[in-house]
């Protein structure tokens, strides 16, 4: 739903950026990741659409196809990596944020336990979880993050179950990278404080919301957009991080302890600058295995398609 106050709400967002810029806009909502989709495209060139925004990874094999067949229709594909002549891919580095929240939860835990829900092991979960793991060792070495799998981005019950075992287990700090927000009235009755994911919640439980992990995808939609305009648009592959303002934390809520704000901060310019590398060795995975060696980076390879967890990562793969 549009106006789900999540990850469909801020993908909209950089639609209604574009209405402010006055350009014109359509949307449909709730199409299945199916064939379906293609004629829900299809019907969208029809009624006049120059450009496409798909905003799910789940239509990649379709658009890919009908993208063809319309060598004139721009397309941009969400989170995809297949840029074709008129389809470009983008994406976030929310891995930048994860690794900020994974500081804020990393001061806020009295357990040194913090829980972490995610739909499925896809690369870039795994890269997030990493990268939160590593904003929480930063800034607290004696922390773990304990992480359960829902097999499904919008199940209530089964992100409900998986958060009441967290907590059952001690986790004092919960976050989560799904498109439910219902779940943080879990952890509001339990007592746990809440890093949010995609859209800041802060009413759903004032006393105990940190913060929320927001990507601002009208940062690179306008760029496009306008690129488009002026006839000088051409594929691309789009990764937008912390220094375009296309990832962030929201505002820090007064739940957080004192210094968060400073710590944040000063990671943030680290890492804007090129001072601050998330993922810069030494790295060692959760089995105590040498990933990457000290001084050396990851390439755009390991990190796009990153299968493994770093030390202090409480899971498996599945």
């Amino acid at each position: 739903m549009i106006n789900d106050k999540s990850y469909v709400q801020a993908q909209d967002a950089g639609r209604i950026e574009l209405e402010r810029k006055g350009i014109r806009t359509m949307y449909v909502e709730n199409v299945p990741e199916t064939e379906i989709c293609e004629e829900v495209i299809r019907e969208l060139i029809r009624q006049g659409c120059k450009m496409i925004y798909i905003t799910s990874f789940g239509y990649s094999t379709y658009v890919e196809e009908i993208s063809t067949q319309f060598p004139e229709i721009k397309f941009a594909q969400c989170l995809g990596d297949n840029v074709k002549k008129n389809l470009s891919c983008y994406s976030a580095r929310t891995y930048e944020a994860r690794y900020l929240a994974g500081i804020v939860a990393g001061l806020k835990t009295t357990s040194n336990k913090i829980g972490y829900i995610a739909a499925d092991s896809t690369s870039e979960c795994v890269r997030d979880i990493n990268a939160f793991t590593l904003g929480v060792k930063s800034v607290n070495p004696d922390a773990n993050v304990y992480v359960r799998w829902t097999n499904s981005s919008s199940s209530y019950n089964e992100a409900k179950y998986r958060a009441e075992e967290l907590l059952i287990g001690g986790c004092d700090v919960l976050t989560q990278q799904l498109d439910n927000i219902n779940l943080y009235k879990v952890a509001k009755e339990k007592g746990a404080f809440l890093i949010c994911n995609n859209f800041p919640v802060p009413e759903i439980a004032p006393n105990f919301y940190l913060t929320t992990v927001c990507s601002n995808w009208g940062v690179i939609i306008l760029e496009e957009v306008q690129k488009y305009l002026e006839g000088t648009w051409e594929a691309q592959f789009y990764w937008e991080g912390l220094s375009s303002g296309a990832v962030g934390l929201s505002e820090l809520s007064k739940v957080c302890v004192p210094g968060t704000k400073q710590s944040v901060e000063e990671a943030m310019r680290k890492i804007i600058s090129g001072e601050l590398k998330v993922f810069a060795g030494p790295l060692y995975d959760n089995n105590q295995n040498e990933k990457l060696e000290d001084g050396m980076e990851l390439s755009f390879h390991d990190l796009w398609y990153m299968d493994w967890f770093v030390d202090g990562v409480k899971s498996n793969l599945y």
